[in-house]
Protein backbone atom coordinates (compact mmCIF):
# COMPACT_ATOMS: atom_id res chain seq x y z
CA UNK A 1 0.00 0.00 0.00
CA UNK A 2 1.37 3.53 -1.17
CA UNK A 3 -0.75 5.27 1.86
CA UNK A 4 1.79 3.25 4.64
CA UNK A 5 4.58 5.70 3.81
CA UNK A 6 2.54 8.53 5.29
CA UNK A 7 0.23 6.30 7.69
CA UNK A 8 3.17 5.12 9.48
CA UNK A 9 4.71 8.38 10.71
CA UNK A 10 0.92 9.76 11.17
CA UNK A 11 0.81 7.04 13.95
CA UNK A 12 3.90 7.12 15.01
CA UNK A 13 3.84 10.96 15.50
CA UNK A 14 0.03 10.65 16.43
CA UNK A 15 0.13 8.81 18.96
CA UNK A 16 3.05 10.77 21.14
CA UNK A 17 1.45 14.33 20.20
CA UNK A 18 -1.36 13.67 23.02
CA UNK A 19 1.74 13.32 25.89
CA UNK A 20 3.31 16.56 24.81
CA UNK A 21 0.08 18.48 24.15
CA UNK A 22 -1.41 17.63 27.66
CA UNK A 23 2.00 18.12 29.22
CA UNK A 24 1.79 21.56 27.73
CA UNK A 25 -1.34 22.69 28.85
CA UNK A 26 -0.23 22.39 32.32
CA UNK A 27 1.69 25.69 31.58
CA UNK A 28 -0.69 27.64 28.87
CA UNK A 29 -4.48 27.72 28.78
CA UNK A 30 -5.91 25.16 25.83
CA UNK A 31 -7.08 28.69 23.60
CA UNK A 32 -3.53 30.16 24.36
CA UNK A 33 -1.71 27.27 23.40
CA UNK A 34 -3.07 26.16 20.54
CA UNK A 35 -3.19 30.23 19.04
CA UNK A 36 0.94 29.51 19.34
CA UNK A 37 0.66 25.85 18.19
CA UNK A 38 -1.51 27.09 14.68
CA UNK A 39 0.78 30.17 14.44
CA UNK A 40 4.16 28.39 14.83
CA UNK A 41 2.76 25.14 12.51
CA UNK A 42 1.38 27.72 9.93
CA UNK A 43 4.55 29.75 9.58
CA UNK A 44 6.97 26.62 9.51
CA UNK A 45 4.65 25.45 6.63
CA UNK A 46 4.65 28.99 4.42
CA UNK A 47 8.28 28.38 2.71
CA UNK A 48 6.75 25.86 1.36
CA UNK A 49 3.20 26.76 0.56
CA UNK A 50 4.32 29.85 -0.55
CA UNK A 51 0.86 31.77 -1.21
CA UNK A 52 -2.56 31.83 1.37
CA UNK A 53 -5.67 31.23 0.32
CA UNK A 54 -8.39 32.53 1.85
CA UNK A 55 -11.72 31.38 0.35
CA UNK A 56 -15.52 30.09 1.48
CA UNK A 57 -13.98 26.75 1.75
CA UNK A 58 -10.77 27.33 3.42
CA UNK A 59 -12.77 29.53 6.40
CA UNK A 60 -14.91 26.59 6.78
CA UNK A 61 -12.35 24.43 6.69
CA UNK A 62 -10.07 26.39 9.33
CA UNK A 63 -14.45 26.89 11.50
CA UNK A 64 -14.06 23.06 11.83
CA UNK A 65 -10.37 22.35 12.54
CA UNK A 66 -10.38 25.01 15.39
CA UNK A 67 -13.48 24.08 16.78
CA UNK A 68 -12.09 20.05 16.66
CA UNK A 69 -8.49 21.34 18.30
CA UNK A 70 -10.09 23.47 20.88
CA UNK A 71 -12.52 20.67 22.23
CA UNK A 72 -9.36 18.16 22.52
CA UNK A 73 -7.57 20.66 24.03
CA UNK A 74 -10.18 21.57 26.66
CA UNK A 75 -10.82 17.82 27.09
CA UNK A 76 -7.18 16.88 27.66
CA UNK A 77 -7.08 18.87 31.14
CA UNK A 78 -9.85 16.31 32.07
CA UNK A 79 -8.39 12.60 30.54
CA UNK A 80 -5.21 11.02 30.34
CA UNK A 81 -3.25 10.96 26.66
CA UNK A 82 -4.48 7.38 25.82
CA UNK A 83 -8.36 8.10 27.40
CA UNK A 84 -8.40 11.47 24.48
CA UNK A 85 -6.86 9.27 21.92
CA UNK A 86 -9.24 6.28 22.32
CA UNK A 87 -12.46 8.64 23.04
CA UNK A 88 -10.91 10.78 19.86
CA UNK A 89 -11.21 8.11 17.81
CA UNK A 90 -14.79 7.70 17.77
CA UNK A 91 -13.88 9.97 14.75
CA UNK A 92 -14.46 7.57 12.17
CA UNK A 93 -18.27 6.39 13.25
CA UNK A 94 -19.08 10.10 12.08
CA UNK A 95 -16.71 10.52 9.19
CA UNK A 96 -18.45 7.99 7.04
CA UNK A 97 -22.15 8.99 6.74
CA UNK A 98 -20.79 12.80 6.15
CA UNK A 99 -18.50 12.06 3.82
CA UNK A 100 -21.84 10.32 2.02
CA UNK A 101 -23.86 13.57 2.49
CA UNK A 102 -21.50 16.20 1.70
CA UNK A 103 -19.14 14.34 -0.91
CA UNK A 104 -21.85 11.82 -2.07
CA UNK A 105 -18.94 8.99 -1.17
CA UNK A 106 -21.19 6.15 -0.87
CA UNK A 107 -19.45 3.55 1.95
CA UNK A 108 -18.41 0.42 0.97
CA UNK A 109 -19.42 -2.77 2.95
CA UNK A 110 -16.27 -3.76 4.68
CA UNK A 111 -15.55 0.22 5.62
CA UNK A 112 -18.35 0.61 7.05
CA UNK A 113 -18.28 -2.77 9.07
CA UNK A 114 -14.82 -2.15 10.27
CA UNK A 115 -15.68 1.27 11.79
CA UNK A 116 -18.79 -0.51 13.35
CA UNK A 117 -16.22 -3.05 14.60
CA UNK A 118 -13.42 -0.65 15.22
CA UNK A 119 -15.91 1.97 17.34
CA UNK A 120 -16.90 -1.54 19.32
CA UNK A 121 -13.56 -1.67 20.51
CA UNK A 122 -13.76 1.86 21.46
CA UNK A 123 -16.30 1.10 23.30
CA UNK A 124 -15.01 -1.71 25.08
CA UNK A 125 -11.95 0.22 26.06
CA UNK A 126 -14.26 3.34 27.40
CA UNK A 127 -15.99 0.67 29.63
CA UNK A 128 -12.77 -0.68 30.99
CA UNK A 129 -11.86 2.99 32.47
CA UNK A 130 -15.39 3.48 34.11
CA UNK A 131 -15.17 5.48 37.37
CA UNK A 132 -12.28 6.55 36.03
CA UNK A 133 -13.09 8.58 32.92
CA UNK A 134 -14.04 12.28 33.39
CA UNK A 135 -17.56 12.68 31.98
CA UNK A 136 -16.85 16.35 31.18
CA UNK A 137 -13.85 15.74 29.53
CA UNK A 138 -15.37 12.49 27.97
CA UNK A 139 -17.63 14.73 26.24
CA UNK A 140 -15.51 17.47 24.97
CA UNK A 141 -12.98 14.67 23.27
CA UNK A 142 -16.35 13.28 21.53
CA UNK A 143 -16.94 16.14 20.43
CA UNK A 144 -13.67 17.23 19.00
CA UNK A 145 -14.26 13.91 17.07
CA UNK A 146 -16.95 14.89 15.40
CA UNK A 147 -15.72 17.98 14.30
CA UNK A 148 -12.44 16.31 13.58
CA UNK A 149 -14.76 14.05 11.15
CA UNK A 150 -16.23 16.69 9.53
CA UNK A 151 -12.94 18.19 8.77
CA UNK A 152 -11.64 15.20 7.61
CA UNK A 153 -14.17 14.93 5.14
CA UNK A 154 -13.63 18.55 3.73
CA UNK A 155 -9.97 17.99 3.25
CA UNK A 156 -11.59 15.50 0.94
CA UNK A 157 -13.47 18.02 -0.60
CA UNK A 158 -10.38 20.56 -1.14
CA UNK A 159 -8.67 17.31 -2.60
CA UNK A 160 -7.73 19.21 -5.78
CA UNK A 161 -5.61 22.14 -3.81
CA UNK A 162 -1.95 21.95 -2.75
CA UNK A 163 -2.01 20.11 0.60
CA UNK A 164 0.50 22.82 1.85
CA UNK A 165 -1.48 25.70 0.79
CA UNK A 166 -4.55 24.05 2.19
CA UNK A 167 -2.77 23.72 5.44
CA UNK A 168 -0.75 26.71 5.76
CA UNK A 169 -4.16 28.85 4.92
CA UNK A 170 -6.01 26.99 7.60
CA UNK A 171 -3.72 26.60 10.58
CA UNK A 172 -2.65 30.88 10.02
CA UNK A 173 -6.42 31.96 10.11
CA UNK A 174 -6.76 29.22 12.99
CA UNK A 175 -4.29 31.09 15.17
CA UNK A 176 -6.22 34.30 14.70
CA UNK A 177 -9.52 31.95 15.55
CA UNK A 178 -7.94 31.54 18.84
CA UNK A 179 -5.85 34.52 19.69
CA UNK A 180 -9.31 36.25 19.88
CA UNK A 181 -10.17 33.20 22.08
CA UNK A 182 -7.23 33.65 24.38
CA UNK A 183 -8.85 35.64 27.06
CA UNK A 184 -10.91 32.81 27.97
CA UNK A 185 -9.09 31.39 30.60
CA UNK A 186 -6.34 33.03 30.24
CA UNK A 187 -3.62 30.73 31.90
CA UNK A 188 0.47 31.24 31.13
CA UNK A 189 3.62 29.55 33.33
CA UNK A 190 6.15 29.28 30.57
CA UNK A 191 9.11 26.83 31.31
CA UNK A 192 12.26 25.25 29.24
CA UNK A 193 9.46 22.06 29.06
CA UNK A 194 6.57 23.82 27.72
CA UNK A 195 8.93 25.03 24.76
CA UNK A 196 9.68 21.58 24.18
CA UNK A 197 6.00 20.27 24.24
CA UNK A 198 5.05 23.42 22.28
CA UNK A 199 7.60 22.51 19.42
CA UNK A 200 6.72 18.93 19.20
CA UNK A 201 2.62 20.11 19.22
CA UNK A 202 2.81 22.31 16.81
CA UNK A 203 5.69 21.19 14.17
CA UNK A 204 5.65 17.13 14.66
CA UNK A 205 2.09 17.24 16.30
CA UNK A 206 0.62 19.81 14.13
CA UNK A 207 1.63 20.59 10.73
CA UNK A 208 3.01 17.46 9.86
CA UNK A 209 0.35 15.70 11.20
CA UNK A 210 -2.23 17.70 9.08
CA UNK A 211 -0.35 17.65 6.07
CA UNK A 212 -0.16 13.38 6.16
CA UNK A 213 -3.80 13.64 7.05
CA UNK A 214 -4.74 15.48 3.88
CA UNK A 215 -2.02 13.76 1.86
CA UNK A 216 -3.80 10.18 2.56
CA UNK A 217 -7.54 11.76 2.41
CA UNK A 218 -6.23 12.85 -1.74
CA UNK A 219 -5.30 9.46 -2.16
CA UNK A 220 -7.85 7.40 -0.29
CA UNK A 221 -11.50 7.22 0.32
CA UNK A 222 -12.93 8.67 3.85
CA UNK A 223 -14.03 5.73 4.74
CA UNK A 224 -10.86 3.74 4.21
CA UNK A 225 -8.45 6.08 5.57
CA UNK A 226 -10.22 7.24 8.77
CA UNK A 227 -10.88 3.56 9.51
CA UNK A 228 -6.92 2.42 9.51
CA UNK A 229 -5.95 5.63 12.19
CA UNK A 230 -7.81 3.58 15.00
CA UNK A 231 -4.31 2.13 15.20
CA UNK A 232 -3.17 5.52 16.76
CA UNK A 233 -5.20 5.13 19.84
CA UNK A 234 -3.99 1.29 19.97
CA UNK A 235 -0.53 2.99 19.89
CA UNK A 236 -0.92 5.68 22.36
CA UNK A 237 -2.49 3.38 24.93
CA UNK A 238 0.58 0.90 25.03
CA UNK A 239 2.90 4.20 25.35
CA UNK A 240 0.94 5.70 28.53
CA UNK A 241 1.34 2.16 29.84
CA UNK A 242 4.71 1.54 29.43
CA UNK A 243 5.30 5.32 30.43
CA UNK A 244 2.74 4.57 33.93
CA UNK A 245 -0.03 6.96 33.02
CA UNK A 246 -2.64 4.49 32.99
CA UNK A 247 -2.86 0.98 33.57
CA UNK A 248 -4.48 -1.39 31.40
CA UNK A 249 -6.18 -4.38 31.81
CA UNK A 250 -7.74 -6.84 30.33
CA UNK A 251 -11.03 -5.31 28.46
CA UNK A 252 -8.81 -2.36 27.28
CA UNK A 253 -6.54 -4.93 25.41
CA UNK A 254 -9.69 -6.59 23.92
CA UNK A 255 -10.91 -3.12 23.37
CA UNK A 256 -7.80 -2.87 21.66
CA UNK A 257 -7.72 -5.71 19.57
CA UNK A 258 -11.31 -5.65 18.48
CA UNK A 259 -10.28 -1.75 17.12
CA UNK A 260 -7.32 -3.67 15.26
CA UNK A 261 -10.18 -6.08 13.81
CA UNK A 262 -11.97 -3.10 12.25
CA UNK A 263 -8.59 -1.93 10.76
CA UNK A 264 -8.20 -5.19 8.98
CA UNK A 265 -11.67 -5.68 8.05
CA UNK A 266 -11.89 -2.58 6.54
CA UNK A 267 -8.90 -3.37 4.28
CA UNK A 268 -10.39 -6.79 3.25
CA UNK A 269 -11.23 -6.28 -0.20
CA UNK A 270 -7.64 -4.87 -0.86
CA UNK A 271 -5.38 -7.58 1.02
CA UNK A 272 -8.18 -10.28 -0.69
CA UNK A 273 -7.11 -8.64 -4.38
CA UNK A 274 -3.61 -9.21 -3.56
CA UNK A 275 -3.61 -12.31 -2.47
CA UNK A 276 -5.98 -13.35 -5.83
CA UNK A 277 -2.86 -11.59 -8.08
CA UNK A 278 -0.27 -13.48 -6.22
CA UNK A 279 -2.23 -16.53 -6.73
CA UNK A 280 -2.26 -16.38 -10.56
CA UNK A 281 0.79 -14.95 -10.75
CA UNK A 282 2.28 -18.43 -9.12
CA UNK A 283 -0.17 -20.40 -11.12
CA UNK A 284 1.00 -18.67 -14.13
CA UNK A 285 4.60 -19.19 -13.32
CA UNK A 286 4.52 -22.81 -12.41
Amino acid sequence: MKILKYLIPYIVFGSLQYKFTKDGLTFASPFLFMSLRYFIGGLALLPFAKKVVLNRDVIILTLLTTASSGLWAMGLNYVAPSESAVLSYTMPLFSIPIAYLILSERPRTFEVVGAIIGFLGVTVYGLSLSGKLSVLGGILTVLNAVFWASFTVYYRKLRSMDPAVVNTSQMLLGSLVFLALTPVGFRFDPSLNFVGDLLFSALLGGTLLFYLWNVMLRMERVGKVTVMAFSVPVTSSIIDEVTGEVQLNHESYAGMLTMMAGIILSRKDEIFSKKRKVAVKTAKTS
